[in-house]
């Protein structure tokens, strides 16, 4: 009974065991069926979200492409004439979608648009789509080398960094004349390389206004880079090439700016060597310029050939008021002829430098013209030429009737007295009262004494009149020695001439104790002998001679202020 008892409760725990088991396997498979509904539900809704996606991005596509059919005046495209019978294939499609048109090719966005070549309207298919910007292109460009650098407006660093490539010897002064309103470079021998490095600095430059390069022998090149800098630079007022011997190569490398330069003022061209050929290319570059108001073309050798281009200068600018010719050759009639059309037409001219051309009498008939015509000339210049005084008479007769010329300059001319008396008299109220001449420069020249009553008459109506003359001939007069200062030394002499010292007396003492009054000639002898004053009767005699006044009396305040005046330092004594 024990053993089937226990045999039975075994095979009851064995069947309870394999209920558990059961029933563990039943949850392992529930749970495996979950966790694949729960994965196929989770695919579902992917599913779903990624169509909803799809579909809004094509729906964002549709709309692209009716904005752009909007952008570019096509309507939308209808739908192709094709019958109802007519099957496309999808290789039909691809060949359809490659036949795109010239447009299309050009430009690829269109590409996406199916549309003929009719419907495509477009003016400028540039205007329609905005320029992208620089994708980068600029800062890719500059790794290969260093980008330029950043100078200031002085050029200071410019012109360092310049003469430093070239390897040429640097200007230390540069430096500090850079920031100031002038440029002093006379005398530096500058070559080429240094003039490119000094206009390169003053390119930008809003300093200077002045440049002297005196005597600094410069080449075509050079004068090369100068018009480079003129052309640019709208600050300098004034240019000096004084002695810089540029020759007719020099002057054409600068027609160009001294043609459109408007800001330069003052051009200093003088000994240059420029000759008729190159003045040439001077003359025509200020006929057109409009801003340059004075020339210097001393000693340049100009002469009869540069006549015309002299005369159309004259002719053609109109803001020319200062012109110099010195030291030039400019004395033939025939020169004079074409130079006096130029005069008349031009109304600017203010001041003309003739002086050391040969002026003669060739020119005279023409030159009195130009004084009793012109009405611009204030200042006129025939210093140092060729003028005598028959000369000077007919230059006088043409000045008369002048009422515009403030100075004239005739010095150094053989004029003579004669012809220096006639000048004068031409200015004088009573022959012109309205010439305005305020200058008559006769430098180096004799008058006789003849001129002394023009010269007086002009000094009192015209006080504001000046007359330079070297002197006057015979202008003198003889003066003898002072009477009165001989008879007073002698009255100090012998009044301190006793030996014995207690008889010395002063007599300036004596003097200064006098009244202010008339005196009789007895009551001075008086007062002499009262002072005790040991002087000789012939002595006060002379004195008292020398110093008399109404009716034989002695005027004693004549006398102390006579000796006050000669003998301050014995009164005081």
């Amino acid at each position: 009974m024990d053993m089937s008892t226990e045999d039975d409760e075994d095979e009851i725990e064995s069947a309870e065991e394999e209920k558990e088991e059961e029933k563990e396997s039943v949850e392992a498979e529930s749970e495996v069926i979950d966790e694949t509904i729960i994965l196929a539900d989770y695919m579902r809704r992917f599913e779903t979200r990624r169509m909803q996606e799809l579909a809004a991005k094509k729906e964002k596509a549709e709309e692209k492409k009716k904005q752009l059919r909007y952008l570019i005046g096509v309507e939308e495209k209808r739908k192709r004439d094709v019958s109802v019978e007519t099957i496309i294939t999808p290789e039909d499609e691809l060949t359809v979608s490659d036949r795109v048109s010239t447009e299309s090719l050009v430009h690829p966005c269109l590409r996406e648009i199916d549309i003929s070549e009719s419907q495509l309207k477009i003016l400028n298919p540039y205007t329609v789509y905005r320029v992208p910007d620089d994708p980068g292109l600029s800062p890719a460009f500059w790794l290969l080398r260093e980008r330029p650098p950043i100078y200031g407006t002085d050029g200071v660093q410019k012109f360092y960094d310049m003469v430093k490539r070239a390897g040429i010897r640097s200007i230390a002064s540069l430096k500090d004349l850079l920031i100031t309103d002038q440029i002093d470079l006379r005398y530096y021998g500058l070559e080429s390389q240094v003039m490119r490095a000094i206009c390169e600095a003053l390119m930008d430059n809003t300093y200077v206004r002045k440049v002297d390069l005196k005597d600094n022998k410069l080449s075509a090149d050079a004068c090369k880079h100068l018009n480079n800098l003129l052309l640019r630079n709208s600050m300098i007022i004034n240019l000096s090439l004084s002695g810089c011997q540029i020759g007719a190569s020099g002057a054409e490398k600068l027609y160009n700016a001294i043609s459109t330069n408007a800001t330069l003022k003052t051009l200093d061209l003088s000994n240059c060597n420029i000759g008729n050929e190159g003045f040439e290319y001077i003359a025509s570059a200020l006929s057109n310029n409009q801003g340059l108001e004075s020339i210097d073309l001393s000693n340049n050798n100009l002469d009869e050939s540069c006549a015309e281009n002299l005369r159309n200068l004259l002719s053609y600018n109109e803001t020319l008021t200062h012109l110099n010719l010195f030291w030039n050759s400019l004395y033939s009639a025939k020169t004079w002829k074409t130079l006096i059309k130029g005069f008349e037409k031009n109304e600017t001219l203010r001041s003309l430098n003739l002086s050391w051309n040969g002026l003669g009498v060739e020119c005279l008939p023409y030159l009195s013209q130009l004084l009793s015509r012109s009405r611009s000339i204030d200042k006129l210049d025939l210093s140092c030429n060729r003028f005598t005084e028959k000369d000077a008479i007919r230059i006088a007769k043409a000045l008369s009737t002048n009422n515009t010329l403030q100075e004239l300059y005739l010095g150094n001319n053989p004029v003579k007295a004669e012809g220096a008396l006639a000048l004068v008299h031409a200015i004088t109220p009573h022959v012109s009262p309205d010439n305005v001449l305020h200058l008559l420069d006769l430098e180096n020249v004799w008058a006789n004494k003849d001129i002394l009553h023009e010269l007086e008459a002009i000094k009192m109506l015209k006080p504001e009149v000046k007359v330079k003359l070297r002197g006057i001939l015979s202008n003198y007069q003889l003066v003898g020695p002072d009477i009165k200062k001989i008879l007073l030394k002698r009255a100090n002499y012998e009044a301190m001439a006793p030996k014995i010292k207690r008889r010395k007396r002063n007599f300036g003492h004596f003097v200064m104790s006098l009244s202010d009054k008339m005196i009789s000639q007895e009551k001075f002898m008086a007062l002499i002998k009262k002072f005790k004053l040991k002087l000789s009767k012939s002595l006060i005699n002379e004195i008292m001679l020398a110093f008399e006044g109404p009716r034989g009396t002695v005027d004693q305040g004549q006398l102390k202020s006579f000796y006050v005046k000669e003998f301050s330092e014995a009164t005081v004594n």
